[in-house]
């Protein structure tokens, strides 16, 4: 129902407005009456309502001076109808001045009256749902950015929108929730992803400093819900515990609970996320947690392996870099290790687990778009191979390391233009093929091949290529000296500048320069 307040310094007129027609048939309600505008001033303090229809001639605050300081004090946004024993054009200008929907003479007719009830009605229906539809794109562009930013493709718009709609915070840290069953088909699924949801939405609207998004995950198979926890949140263990129990007496059925690392800049919100991935995966493996923490499982994983931790890294190593030769030649000093330090059953397969775990980790190092679940898969199908023999397991790091490599070919197109771009962006400082590959997680030399292929020359000659172009824009578009655009590109040594500047533009900066000059003047 609409509330309505009336307003008149005559019982007769507000009595015969009540009984004149049905309020609410036409969705209307009665919330209120006054004699004039300073009783309306104080009840619309109290209760708001949609609409005000009040005579312009009252003692002490007549119906003009009473739309004016609803107006000017903000006090409601209701619509304002003027009621008027005379016609005076003065009157109505004032009220239209002051976004007065309507000048009714009295005696108010009932056909007018409900006329113009059916019309503001509408009216606010119409504002009503075009308020629901901007808030709908409002959130679903909100959750896009949000998502965006956990996969590290986000903008500077999108930033400031997140900053803006979470506030400010000293940390933050992202939690995945995610119900699993096989059993289940697709509906279930997406049902129980949405009771998930709903749940994650009551629990965090009573707490600030906790943001919810609905379907994070870009994997096909994966119905998860997100969370971005602020300040203290990001550290309180109770907080998702709280949050755990909720959940556990929502759904019914088992919920993963998997925490990032904690980051200190929403512009790093990505690597809590990826993080966060990192610590899903040690479920499938090892022995399921409550929650999982990411930091809690770095700590443990890097402090149980048995075995000299070098041994471990060089075979990790090698199995990143898709090193055969050293893939084998790591894991047989393992086994010799094994073997020469007799040690315990156990203890081999702590050392195992921190493998898998490095190994689940390289996957999500090289690339965010990877697909957790189908490495996930990968490892959980061939994990058995790790307890048999040297022989399996040298297979089975032969075998994941061809299986990342074939990930990475998969996605260097999508790596490619990060790469282009990040060179577009940083030519002038000191990067080479050696940087951008550590930095992409791939070997440099197939990084090479891939530039090749897709750019037909190397990265060399394409960046010294991309620098001459830039100083030479420099030089037509600004009255910098030669010195300081070769420094501006890259370069410090003015004689190598000027020589690769010759070689790609077949003359030296100055002249370069000029002939533009002079092909202008003419």
């Amino acid at each position: 129902m609409l509330k309505v307040l009336l307003v008149d310094d005559e019982p007769f007129i507000l009595q015969g407005m009540r009984a004149m027609i049905d309020w609410e048939a036409e969705g209307f309600c009665i919330a209120g009456t006054a004699e004039n505008g300073r009783q309306a001033v104080a009840f619309l303090k109290r209760e708001p309502v949609s609409l005000i229809i009040a005579d312009v001639r009252m003692p002490e605050m007549n119906g003009l001076e009473l739309l004016k300081t609803v107006r000017d004090e903000h006090l409601s946004d209701a619509r304002f109808v003027i009621l008027s024993g005379m016609s005076d054009f003065s009157y109505a200008q004032q009220a239209i001045r002051y976004q007065c929907l309507e000048y009714i003479l009295k005696p108010v007719q009932k056909e007018k009256l409900l006329s113009l009830l059916r019309s503001i009605a509408g009216s606010i229906s119409e504002e009503r749902l075009q308020r629901q539809k901007s808030a709908q794109m409002e959130e679903a562009y909100y959750a896009r950015s949000i998502v965006a930013l956990l996969m590290g493709k986000y903008d500077q718009a999108d930033l400031a929108g997140i900053r803006k709609k979470v506030g400010p915070a000293k940390s933050y840290r992202y939690v995945g929730l995610e119900a699993r069953n096989a059993d289940w088909s697709e509906e279930l699924k997406r049902t129980m992803q949405r009771r998930l949801y709903r749940t994650c939405l009551d629990f965090s609207a009573k707490r600030p400093g906790c943001t919810c998004i609905f379907n994070v995950s870009p994997q096909k198979d994966c119905y998860d819900i997100g969370l971005i926890c602020c300040d203290t949140q990001s550290d309180d263990h109770a907080f998702l515990q709280k949050l755990r129990v909720q959940v556990a007496q929502a759904m019914q059925e088992p919920v993963w609970f998997y925490a990032g690392c904690k980051v200190h800049d929403l512009a790093e919100l990505s690597e809590s996320f990826r993080t966060a991935e990192i610590a899903k995966s040690c479920q499938a493996f090892t022995m399921e947690k409550d929650i999982v923490w990411y930091e809690e499982e770095m700590k443990e994983r890097s402090g149980s392996a048995s075995l000299q931790k070098e041994e471990l890294d060089a075979l990790i190593s090698a199995v990143a870099a898709n090193d055969r030769e050293k893939i084998t030649d790591s894991v047989q000093a393992m086994y010799r290790q094994i073997r020469r330090m007799n040690l315990e059953p156990n203890l081999i397969d702590l050392d195992i687990d921190y493998i898998l775990f490095q190994f689940v980790h390289l996957a999500t190092q090289q690339d965010s778009n990877v697909n957790q679940e189908e490495v996930l898969h990968y490892i959980s199908n061939n994990a058995f191979m790790m307890h048999g023999s040297e022989s399996h397991f040298r297979r089975l790091a032969l075998d994941y390391a061809g299986y990342l490599a074939s990930l990475r070919s998969k996605s260097a197109k999508g790596v490619l233009a990060d790469i282009e771009r990040d060179i577009e962006e940083n030519y002038a400082q000191d990067i080479s093929l050696k940087t951008l590959s550590e930095k992409y997680f791939l070997n440099s030399a197939y990084l090479g091949q891939l530039f090749k292929k897709k750019f037909g020359t190397s990265f060399k000659n394409y960046l010294i290529s991309l620098r001459m172009e830039k100083a030479a824009q420099m030089l037509l578009q600004t009255d910098n000296k030669v010195y300081e655009i070769a420094n501006q590109v890259g370069y410090r040594d003015i004689d190598y500048f000027i020589d690769r500047f010759v070689k790609i533009k077949g003359c030296t900066p100055t002249k370069f320069r000029r002939q533009a000059c002079e092909k202008h003047n003419d």
